[in-house]
């Protein structure tokens, strides 16, 4: 029961629409939200956001963390973070996250892909059907753009230019950046877009088509990853992996931070060096072979 709390977070909702957040961000906003009402119609007296004071908030953080991740912890609360930044400057009231601290994150290596891994992975889908053709162009430009899941399935047929080997992105914040990808790519690319000429849904805009009478959804893609993954003997395999390792790869093989941050479109120089901490490893161990102090005494 979150009735009196329900007005504040439509409230929300309309605030976020307003400011033209996306979709998926109003929808983890609004569902931070909603989840930490819920913990607290539950498990405390409070009565309305009003009451709500600091430890409630740690409380809750601590009931995440005993259940889920510490990454998940984490993006609930930077959420309830946004839903009480809006509703403090709303209401002329206090925040009551003012001066707290989100949940740390471990850092850990980002798994990535063997290249004998993502040869299995391209040979699972090896095939002169649609569905085989549809889904090694998928694998291939994962590889060489490292495209978020999201961002795959939004993509239209003009958006790629097959001449100049680029793909144009619609990214989070709705920012648009071009992304280039490799001559065996656009291969992969053109003969996908034969085969889908030829297709009962070929007058879509979308650029993947599904099976089922629509176009490939982000849900279906994450499908698709991890039916090819298991086929492949990778187990767990997800999207997002594909765009880990494409960092590792990008920057193991000589990118810049700076090429590497406009191509997967962040703002941020953390979220480069988290994505290439297993090159930086890599690297660092190849650096001290070579300048091992032994082999030069």
């Amino acid at each position: 029961m979150i009735a009196p709390y329900v007005p504040d977070i439509n409230s929300f909702r309309r605030h976020l629409r307003a400011e033209n957040k996306s979709k998926r961000t109003t929808e983890i906003y609004v569902g931070a939200a909603t989840k930490f009402a819920r913990w607290l119609a539950a498990e405390t007296d409070c009565a309305n956001w009003e009451d709500v004071e600091g430890r409630d908030v740690q409380d809750f953080t601590i009931h995440v963390l005993d259940t889920r991740t510490p990454g998940y912890a984490n993006n609930l609360y930077r959420a309830v973070q946004q839903f009480f930044r809006w509703w403090s400057g709303e209401f002329g009231l206090p925040n009551p996250m003012w001066g707290l601290k989100p949940p740390m994150v471990p850092e850990k290596p980002v798994p990535v892909l063997t290249e004998a891994q993502l040869a299995k992975l391209l040979k699972t889908a090896q095939g002169r059907g649609f569905v085989q053709l549809r889904d090694t162009a998928i694998l291939m430009l994962l590889m060489d753009a490292g495209l978020r899941r999201g961002e795959l399935a939004g993509l239209k047929l003009d958006d790629i230019d097959l001449d100049y080997r680029e793909v144009v992105v619609t990214g989070k914040g709705r920012r648009q950046r071009t992304v280039p990808f490799g001559h065996k790519t656009a291969l992969a690319l053109d003969r996908y877009l034969k085969a889908r000429a030829k297709q009962r849904l070929a007058h879509l805009d979308w650029l993947w088509l599904g099976t089922n009478g629509s176009h490939l959804t982000a849900s279906g893609i994450f499908q698709m990853i991890e039916r090819r993954g298991n086929d492949a003997g990778i187990s767990d395999l997800f999207p997002h992996m594909l765009r880990h390792t494409w960092s590792h790869y990008f920057r193991l093989n000589g990118g810049s931070v700076d090429d590497l941050m406009r191509l997967a479109g962040w703002k941020s120089v953390s979220m480069a060096a988290r994505y290439g901490a297993s090159a930086a490893d890599q690297r660092a161990r190849a650096a001290g072979q070579r300048l091992s102090l032994g082999d030069r005494i």
